[in-house]
């Protein structure tokens, strides 16, 4: 009887053990932030999302998820291959950039890239167009920032009765803000906003180090 009692006791604990990984498992994504040069001046590379996808019509980098053995370097390159229909040699990624938390365990990674000869071309399947944007009126513009505030909403059959105070149970908010910079092409917002954001921000500190002598000094 004792031995039933341990095996069933570790088998709980194995459980639990698995129910833990599963809970700190974080599921990655990457993005370019793409640079061009347009008549003696850098540009900032945006897509417009084609409206029969995910987020139809929205304003974003190029990117997604990991395939099987990707760095995310490689996955934010092979992304932006595929979406914008580019060969290897026509992107140069540049350095790593900010990493931002996404909804749950969501981590999104972004790169600063380097487009050669781009004429314009994308996958219609995923793109409905792209634009672009001069870094320097990035630099001079600063976004629209609204706060907001993330709460839990539980579903309708949500057990309060098994956590203290219930329904007066005293949920967290999060506090967040959100960036809006309004162009004659759309608004920029969301999460490309904050990745935007992060990278003017960086530019207006200091320019980090590159391997290879890569062409910050543009910038």
């Amino acid at each position: 009887m004792s031995k039933r009692k341990n095996k069933q006791k570790e088998q709980e604990e194995l459980q639990a053990q698995k129910q833990t990984r599963a809970l700190l498992i974080v599921i990655c994504a990457a993005v370019l932030i793409p640079l061009l040069e347009r008549d003696g001046a850098l540009h900032v590379l945006f897509e417009v999302r084609e409206q029969g996808i995910l987020q139809g019509g929205e304003i974003c980098f190029p990117g997604g998820h990991l395939e099987p053995g990707e760095t995310l370097a490689e996955a934010a390159v092979r992304e932006t291959r595929e979406e914008l229909l580019l060969a290897p040699e026509q992107i140069e990624l540049l350095a790593p950039l900010h990493i931002l938390g996404g909804h749950g365990s969501r981590e999104i990674h972004s790169f600063l890239g380097l487009l050669r000869s781009y004429a314009g071309t994308r996958d219609p399947a995923e793109v409905a167009s792209t634009f672009t944007v001069p870094l320097d009126w990035l630099l001079r513009n600063p976004p629209e920032v609204y706060e907001g505030r993330l709460v839990v909403e539980p579903g309708e059959d949500f057990p309060y009765g098994l956590i203290p105070g219930g329904r007066n149970y005293p949920w967290g908010v999060v506090r967040r803000q959100f960036y809006f910079y309004r162009r004659p092409e759309g608004v920029i917002w969301g999460l490309t906003a904050e990745l935007l954001t992060e990278f003017l921000r960086l530019l207006g500190a200091g320019r980090p180090e590159t391997p290879g002598g890569s062409p910050w000094s543009e910038l």
